[in-house]
This record gives structure tokens, C-alpha cells and sequence, in this order.
């Protein structure tokens, strides 16, 4: 579906370009996280395939179209929700659908209407969007996005700052989106919601791409990623400085190795006993918890 050779972009008076070279391939009905810490160039790049704003080198092709090329009806395919309310607050509930539907050429009101049942908000419909609470608010951005019956979706920090019970339809809408074939591109400071929701992951650090693939393969990857292990009693600081180990937060010891032997013979040899451990990570946060800390080191 999306095709991105070379992409790079700067600023003005940037002193380093937000993106650096990247390329990718996202396929029909992926449902695609895309993670990095803050300044990583996720939001840029996000705004360039929404095609908010145009590539200064490189190329991107929606169906192998190149994007500035794309039709009224193929940009009326691709839909954007922001971190930001991408609303008129001054408008009721119903008032904003029926704005934004005009500006797609929708004129179904049954969608509208069926869009107002699904998110929850048809005893809302005729509250100025103002008076929502945060969950709520959520919602009406949520489904202002739905309007166009996107095939393409980017979802920004979408889960912010909401109650349980909005955040938990919401994570349900994007994935009922993905078994409809809808693909989706999701940000999240939640690393849990991406790794329940996506299949495969981008990771962005300083402009440039560092990994794509699946979110199981990098938790998995044995020789970079180590293992971890928990003992009784816990590791002395002596012997994980010997091991060349990392304590994480969860109280176990991260040790860098691609086989697990040597360190099991050193553990018997010194009396431990190993209540827990695993090869790669436990979680996706651990992962990105780990690749942040050495990312400092490494600046540092």
C-alpha cells in the first residue's frame, strides 16, 4: 500500500534533519506501530504520509502513486487522528460529523448515525463538543476519523489522558479497524498498547530508522537482546559487575550474552539459585526501557 524510499526532511533553521534516509514498506491492512522517544521523528513522519506537509527528498507512493500525484478520491482514503482535538468545540456533537462529512462528500446520515452509536455518544449528540469530558472528547476525535471510511489510518497518542473505560473502546475500535483490513499506523506512549495491537513495529531514533519487523521478533532476539534472570538470593553487585549485567526494575539482571551456559555455570558455582529468566524480553517497555538506557549511555 505504502511504499517510502530515501525519506528525509529539515526543518527550517534545524540544525539536523528530523529524518534521515528512511525507508519502508507498510502492506495493506498492517496495523504498524511506530515508536521512538521524543524528537525521534515520529510526528514528522506521520504528517508526511498523511500528506499534511510535502517531502523535501525522497518519495513516498500510496498504491504506487507517488503522493503529491494522488487523486481527491485516494486522499479521501487516508485519514489522520491526532493527539491534538481536531474539532470545533463550539459545534454539537452532531454538528461536527455533519461538517466534516461535508467536507468528504459523505452524505450517508445513517453512517453518521451509526458512527454516533458505536463510540457512545448518541446521548451526547446535541452537547457542544466543549462541554465532553476528556473520554468523551476522545471519542468525537475518534470518530471524525472514521467519517471517510478510511483504508489508511494514523493514530497519534490517541489513548491520552482518558478514563478505562474510553481508552478500553478505543484500543477495541482500532483493533476491530485491523480485522476489517483497515491499516493502521499507531503511536503510543502506552508500549502495552502496541504490543497488544500491532504485529509489526518501526523504531525511530534521532531521524533514522533502527528496526522494522515484528514486535515478537525483537523481544526474541536472542544474541542482542540477552537474558535475563531473577536468583535467590539476589544477585550481589560483585557478580553482576562480573557477569557484565544490567539491574532492571522488576529486580532481575539483564546479562548480555547468545548462550545461557556459562552463565548458569557461574550461578551454581556461587550458590544461586535461578527462580526466573528468559531469553529476550518480557515486555515490549522492558525492550524499550533497555534501548533507551543504552542510547544514553552511548550519547553520554
Amino acid at each position: 500500500m505504502i511504499e517510502i524510499k530515501n525519506l528525509s526532511h529539515q526543518y527550517p533553521n534545524a540544525q539536523v534533519p528530523a529524518l534521515r534516509g528512511v525507508s519502508l514498506e507498510i502492506g495493506e491492512g498492517e496495523t504498524l506501530g511506530l515508536l521512538g522517544p521524543n524528537g525521534a521523528g515520529k510526528t514528522t513522519l506521520m504528517s508526511l504520509l498523511a500528506g499534511l506537509q510535502p517531502g523535501q527528498s525522497g518519495q513516498i507512493t500510496f498504491d504506487g502513486v507517488p503522493f503529491a500525484r494522488l487523486s481527491k478520491k485516494q486522499r479521501h482514503q487516508i485519514s489522520l487522528v491526532p493527539q491534538d482535538f481536531a474539532f470545533y468545540p463550539l459545534l454539537s456533537v452532531w454538528d461536527n460529523l455533519k461538517f466534516f462529512a461535508a467536507l468528504y462528500d459523505v452524505k450517508d446520515k445513517a453512517h453518521l448515525q451509526q458512527l454516533l452509536e458505536e463510540t457512545g455518544l448518541e446521548a451526547h449528540r446535541n452537547k457542544l463538543a466543549k462541554h465532553l469530558s476528556g473520554g468523551l472528547k476522545r471519542r468525537l476525535n475518534f470518530a471524525v476519523g472514521l467519517i471517510n471510511r478510511p483504508r489508511l489510518i494514523f493514530l497519534d497518542e490517541i489513548t491520552v489522558g482518558i478514563d478505562p473505560e474510553s481508552r478500553r473502546f478505543i484500543l477495541e475500535s482500532v483493533a476491530e479497524l485491523g480485522r476489517r483490513g483497515v491499516t493502521v499506523i499507531y503511536t503510543s506512549h502506552y508500549l502495552q498498547e502496541i504490543e497488544l495491537l500491532c504485529k509489526n513495529l518501526v523504531l525511530l531514533n534521532h531521524g533514522r530508522m533502527i528496526y522494522q519487523g515484528g514486535v515478537q521478533d525483537i523481544l526474541q532476539q536472542n544474541g542482542r537482546s540477552g537474558l535475563s534472570v531473577q536468583t535467590q538470593p539476589p544477585l550481589s553487585d560483585e557478580h553482576v559487575a562480573v557477569l557484565n549485567g544490567k539491574r532492571e526494575a522488576n529486580g532481575a539482571v539483564r546479562i548480555e550474552t547468545q548462550t545461557a551456559e556459562p552463565v548458569w555455570v557461574f550461578l551454581q558455582e556461587k550458590g544461586y539459585a535461578v527462580t526466573a529468566c528468559q531469553f529476550g524480553f518480557a515486555s515490549l517497555e522492558s525492550f524499550y526501557l533497555d534501548f533507551l538506557r543504552n542510547q544514553a549511555e552511548v550519547t553520554c
